[in-house]
């Protein structure tokens, strides 16, 4: 029985798996045989699987790699199987498929005997240029096999026999060639730039590599983009791409075309020396990041200045695993600029020529007309006297007299006399050519800023000759520059002078003379249009001579060595003359300032920089999967220059302005001088590893020695390490067609900055000018030396994600970082005995922290009808906190507390670098009309004391970011791009100086309309402002605001015309015009003057743009 019923269970069992078998082959045939229909324009082949998924119950297995080499195609299927279907889409390739039940598997055909054969393929691969390529992937199609290039740019690989093989070679920045071999063994391929994956790759200015295997934070700058976002100059268009930069707006400064704005990377690494330093703004360029162009350091004037049409890219690093190959150079960030090379083929001449347009904004001002001010003088007293009969009936005639004026229609518009529209001129010439061999490029470039203020301008010319041969494995490069520059200051003086002068004052007398002075009750005020009209110099130079040499030797496939010299020349003058005429000179009296009036002050100095390097790297693919780079550089470079000034005084005729016209150097003066030498020498190791286009690596090790640092620590070490993970390459990404990129990565290392003065670490001599002993002169110690100085270091960690959606259409990024400064530079005091108050030492500790984020997607792409709609976002947050402080600068500290003084910047431990300090304010009293504080005790006080200064803010913002849409309908392109930022508090200067005016003050100023509207005046007005008196206003915490701002940073058009009647009969290829305009609007959440100094301005600028 038991027997017989193994026999009956195995046979249900037999019967059921035949029944589970027959459906499964009867809803085979039924999937097989389903038709379907569908349409796909410019498809892929995962696309089309996509598609097969969503209409049929197949689901589909192969290797995301099998797929790359199926060419988009579009589509049209109608009732078809889907058998039908992928044996159509895969007929020509080397695909087949096999249905296993409801699983389609794709994969590579079975090779044949005869393709099995195989043969060898060398050759080269360079640019358009000449240049070899290292790197290139070259990948047989529809293959997974290839090779890469080696240092020399040469590569070997071995293809199936069969003549029907296409070689695809593809490198980051170029676009990727597919060539048929043919019957060729020897094939020699030229990649062509691709603008569109320019962002693909990284330039630290000593290696380039791709993006996709590179751990560090940075943003990439096309060409195109400095056109989109183009401001004043470079340093304003870097600063509209990327709020990373933070380009400090200068409120007193505005626009003027002559000044190097103060910028910074991700917050600042180092301190003032003092507190003094802090708030006089002595140390402007002290956190400014480190200018590399073409494997050589500029300045920021040179950035600045340089025509940013010779630029091919930028790129900005910012974490220590992108700055840690420039070692103590590398922590304030790095900015590598790349120039365009010469092409060879045929002549090839560009020619650009425009206007740049300079408008001044005055909208921030709200000034009093004439009769409101002369009314607010009244209501104030001041044209009464009740203790003096006398003086007060002269002071009723002056009012009278003043009242005429007005009644007469005198409202003089001051501010709008030393403005003007400047109109500029900018015109750009580049011819190129050459052969394989030999190529050349000459570029001729005039840039002409003429200000917002009446003779102010800056003037640039520049000359470049570019010269390139190759022979057998080695290729010289030369570039020769020439930079000539002249800037001229307005002889209007200070726009803050016209700010503050009465609208009730004419300009010129009834002899249309300007007046040199008006009076009022005994003070004398002056007009600043007299000086104006006089013959005043203020003006500087420079020329700069530029020679950059290189020599590559390819030494084998992977192994290239290159040297770099660079050498640089500077002359630069500056020429300041008042004529004796002047005002300044108006109180000189008696005999011997008389004869003193008239002044020149001259100046000239020299730079001679010399940098040289040699940089020997290796790159090799071993198996496939394995690529190693591998870099090491040997550099060093010297700084010298020096710079004198002659004050000299006393000039007869104001129109003999010739320095050699004076009667005497200035009075107890001498001619100075100072000098500078410092050397630097370092050596970088670099290295990076890629597994399978997965995983990669970043090490790097430099060790730079100095002459800024004393003899106990000539050198020091730093390093960075980083890895990352292209998660979007792994197996388990392949089957989805939503995330095409997502990258992690992250690093970890130090950097130093060396941006301070040559002799801080020594004990420096000067010698005695006005004293010796028979005849001998003496020396004096200039400073006290520190011999163990160390280097300062900055620790940087870094975190960053990339991701891509929808094949492109959605891009997203963000970073996350910590920036921790150690060893900072600061004074430290010594006891009196010494002879010196202080030294300097590594005492001090900053910290920044922050994250970046960006988001960028296509609100439209359109191929066919060549629309493209696109928007980005970016966001930039950074915090800035010190962490330890030298004794001295707390002492400054309690000192300038405990005075009466009008310091509001303190530097503390905890907080900020850049806070503001100021008294807590309870607000206007309105029963008295003075002001209520708070002191240290928290008691309410009418007293205003130093000592009760508290923390009230950061005036730099703590969020930053932009956003821009982008617009192009075949040759036509729109960009609109704005900014904003919050997070920050200003100290309102306005409502000081122009607002709460003492009674004192008022007739000699005009004031803002808050003073009739917004003081208090009356016992019970509530008023955010104090009531008219003789009491000044200090340090207060109601002129501490928040500082939100948007702005509408630019917008350019440009219009590309491709003629062929303008090709065949003038030999045009290309015409563009093109119009930006920049600084359009300003919104804040602050009610204050803008551009006291030099006022803000908004820019138009139109170019016209041929290519032959």
């Amino acid at each position: 029985m038991k027997k017989i019923s193994n026999v009956v269970g195995k046979r249900r069992f037999l019967f059921l798996l035949f029944l589970i078998f027959t459906t499964q082959i009867s809803l085979n045939a039924y999937s097989q045989e389903r038709k379907i229909t569908f349409s796909l324009k410019n498809a892929s082949l995962k696309e089309i699987i996509s598609e097969i998924r969503k209409n049929s119950d197949y689901d589909f297995v192969y290797r995301d790699v099998n797929l790359e080499s199926f060419a988009r195609q579009d589509v049209t299927f109608k009732d078809a199987t889907v058998g039908q279907i992928l044996t159509d889409c895969l007929k020509g390739t080397n695909l087949g498929y096999e249905i296993n039940g409801k699983t389609i598997i794709i994969r590579k055909k079975a090779v044949s005997q005869e393709e099995k054969k195989s043969k060898t393929i060398t050759g080269k691969v360079s640019d358009e240029q000449g240049n070899v390529l290292p790197g290139v992937t070259i990948i047989i199609k529809g293959t997974t096999l290839g090779t890469a290039t080696g240092a020399d740019g040469e590569y070997k690989l071995e293809i199936p026999g069969d003549s029907e093989q296409v070689l695809i070679f593809s490198f980051v920045g170029m676009k990727t060639q597919e060539i048929a071999v043919g019957s060729k063994t020897q094939l020699d391929v030229k990649l062509v730039e691709d603008s569109e994956t320019l962002d693909d790759v990284v330039v630290t200015g000593i290696f380039t590599k791709s993006k996709e295997s590179y751990t560090g934070a940075v943003t990439a700058v096309s060409a195109k983009e400095l056109k989109m976002y183009k401001g004043q100059n470079l340093l304003a268009t870097l600063r509209n791409i990327d709020p990373s930069i933070n380009v400090v707006m200068d409120n007193a400064l505005g626009s003027n075309p002559n000044v190097i704005p103060e910028i910074n990377i991700r917050g600042n690494s180092s301190l003032p020396m003092s507190v003094d330093e802090l708030n006089q703004q002595a140390s402007k360029q002290l956190n400014a990041p480190l200018v590399i162009m073409d494997g050589f350091e500029i300045t920021l004037q040179k950035l600045m200045d340089f025509n940013d049409e010779e630029i091919e890219s930028i790129n900005i690093l910012k974490d220590a695993s992108a700055t840690a190959i420039y070692g103590s150079r590398g922590a304030n960030g790095v900015i590598v600029v790349t120039t365009k090379a010469p092409q060879a083929g045929k002549l090839k001449i560009y020619v650009q020529g425009g206007m740049n347009i300079e408008m001044p904004d005055l909208s921030s001002y709200d000034l009093l007309n004439a009769r409101d001010k002369l009314e607010l003088e009244r209501i104030v007293g001041l044209y009464d006297d009740e203790d003096d009969v006398v003086n007060d009936r002269a002071l009723k005639e002056k009012y009278g007299q003043l009242y005429s004026e007005v009644l007469k229609g005198v409202n003089t518009h001051w501010l709008s006399q030393p403005v003007q529209t400047g109109i500029g001129q900018k015109y750009n010439l580049r011819l190129e050519g050459g052969n394989e061999s030999f190529r050349w490029g000459t570029n001729i470039s005039y840039n002409s800023v003429i200000g917002a203020m009446k003779g102010s301008e800056r003037n640039t010319f520049s000359g470049t000759v570019t010269l390139s041969y190759s022979v057998k494995n080695v290729l010289f490069k030369n570039q020769t520059s020439i930079d000539i520059n002249k800037g001229k200051e307005s002889k209007y003086g200070t726009f803050s002078d016209y700010a503050k002068m009465n609208p009730y004052y004419r300009i010129k007398d009834e002899n249309g003379e300007y007046i040199k002075v008006y009076t009022i009750k005994g003070t004398k005020q002056y007009n600043p249009l007299y000086n104006a009209q006089l013959g005043v110099i203020d003006e500087d130079k420079y020329t700069l001579i530029t020679n950059n040499f290189s020599i590559e030797w390819s030494i084998n496939h992977d192994l290239r060595l290159r040297a770099q010299l660079g050498l640089q020349k500077k002359n630069s003058t500056s020429d300041n003359y008042l004529p004796a005429d002047h005002t300044t000179f108006a109180t000189a009296t008696d005999s011997d300032s008389y004869f003193r009036k008239g002044k020149y002050t001259y100046g000239t100095g020299e730079d001679i920089n010399i940098d040289a390097n040699v940089t020997l790297s290796y790159s090799k693919i071993f198996h496939e999967k394995h690529q190693l780079y591998a870099g090491f550089d040997y550099s060093i470079a010297q700084k010298k220059n020096h710079f004198y000034t002659f004050i000299v005084e006393g000039f007869p005729d104001g129109k003999l302005d010739f320095i050699g016209n004076a009667l005497q150097y200035e009075k107890n003066g001498v001619p100075k001088g100072t000098e500078e030498l410092s050397r630097r020498v370092g050596f970088t190791g670099n290295v990076n590893y890629i597994y399978n286009n997965r995983y990669f690596m970043d090490l790097s090790f430099r060790v730079d020695g100095s002459s800024l640092f004393g003899t106990k620590n000539k050198f020091a070490p730093f390093w960075s390490a980083g890895i990352g993970w292209n998660v979007h390459n792994e197996k388990f990404m392949q089957n989805q067609n939503i995330v095409n990129n997502l990258r992690i990565r992250g690093s970890y290392g130090e950097t130093g900055s060396q941006q301070f003065s040559s002799y801080q670490a020594l004990s420096t001599f000067q010698s005695y000018t006005g004293k010796r002993y028979i005849i001998w002169n003496g020396s004096e110690l200039m400073g006290l030396g520190n011999e163990k100085l160390k280097w300062q270091v900055t620790k940087q960690l870094n975190g960053g994600v990339e991701v891509g959606l929808f094949d492109g259409r959605l891009s997203a990024s963000f970073d996350i970082y910590s920036k921790k400064t150690s060893n900072l530079l600061s004074q430290m005091d010594l006891p009196l005995a010494n002879g010196f108050s202080s030294y300097v030492d590594n005492v001090g500790e900053v910290k920044n922290t922050g994250y970046e984020a960006m988001i960028s997607g296509y609100l439209m792409r359109d191929t066919h009808r060549n629309i493209i709609w696109s928007m980005t976002a970016k966001l930039a947050y950074t915090k800035n906190e010190i962490t330890k402080l030298s004794e001295a600068i707390k002492r400054q500290n309690e000192l300038y507390k405990s005075k009466d003084v009008e310091i509001n910047q303190l530097l503390y431990e905890g907080y900020a670098q850049n806070s503001i300090w100021a008294v807590p304010s309870m607000g206007i009293d309105p029963s008295t009309g003075y002001e209520i504080f708070l002191d240290k005790n928290g008691n309410i006080t009418d007293k205003w004391n130093s000592s009760d200064k508290r923390y009230f803010g950061v005036d730099e913002p703590k969020y930053r970011g932009n956003i821009s849409t982008y617009f192009a309908w075949k040759d036509l392109s729109v960009n609109l791009s704005f900014a904003y930022q919050w997070g920050g508090q200003q100290y309102n200067e306005t409502l000081l100086n122009k607002v709460e005016v003492t009674n004192g003050e008022i007739d000699k100023n005009n004031v803002d309309s808050r003073v009739l509207k917004k003081r208090w005046q009356y016992i019970g007005d509530v008023k955010p402002y104090k009531g008219y008196g003789s009491v000044e206003t200090k340090a207060t915490s109601r002129f501490v605001m928040d500082d939100n701002v948007f702005q509408f940073q630019s917008a350019s058009v440009e219009y590309r015309l491709h003629s062929d009647f303008l090709r065949d009969k003038w030999k045009v290829e290309t015409i563009s015009i093109g119009a930006n305009m920049s600084d359009i609007f300003y919104i804040s959440s602050i009610k204050r003057e803008r551009g006291t100094s030099y006022p803000f301005a908004r820019r138009l600028a139109l170019t016209l743009s041929l290519m032959f």
